[in-house]
This record gives C-alpha cells, structure tokens and sequence, in this order.
C-alpha cells in the first residue's frame, strides 16, 4: 500500500515548474501584452493546451481581440514560446 506523501511526490513530480512560472508569467502580463485599453476590458481566464481562453466585458472586445489576434499570438510566442499558444479564445462574461 502506498503513502499519500507517495502520490503527492508523485504528482508534483510530473509538473514543470517552470511551465507553471511562465504561465503565472503570462496571466500578470496580459496588461503589458495586449495593452491598457484592451485589459481593462478582458482578463486571461484560462490556458488550456494550446488555446488562450480570454474573457471581456462587452462583444466590443470580442471583434477588437479579433482584430489584434495575429500580433498578439506573436507577442505571446515571443515572450512565451515553451507555451506554445496557437489561438486565442474570447468569450463574453
């Protein structure tokens, strides 16, 4: 029978922490990233898999997101590569 501390080694073990720093990363400089304007109106929600899931206050920011999508995915690709964010996803909350 194995420990608990056994599974909690076990878990933590096949977690980067280095991933985990770089993620932290992102969503403290989602304001630097995608610019004033657009973070007070959106807020990263989520990093899942490949995908950027990001919530704004208003469809306005949907279509503005849209727009800047290209260069912000070259943004994050830059300053994140081992992330390897492919899309941005943006819903209305």
């Amino acid at each position: 029978m194995k420990k608990a501390a056994d599974f909690i080694e076990q878990i933590f073990s096949s977690i980067s922490i280095n991933e985990h720093n770089e993620v932290i990363s992102l969503f403290n400089s989602w304001e630097e990233i995608a610019g004033s304007n657009i973070a007070s109106h959106s807020i990263i929600y989520d990093l899942d898999g490949s995908s950027l899931i990001i919530h704004v206050d208003h469809p306005g920011w949907v279509q503005m997101i849209d727009l800047k999508k290209r260069m912000l995915l070259r943004v994050l690709n830059q300053k994140y590569p081992e992330l390897n964010i492919e899309r941005i996803v943006t819903y209305v909350v």
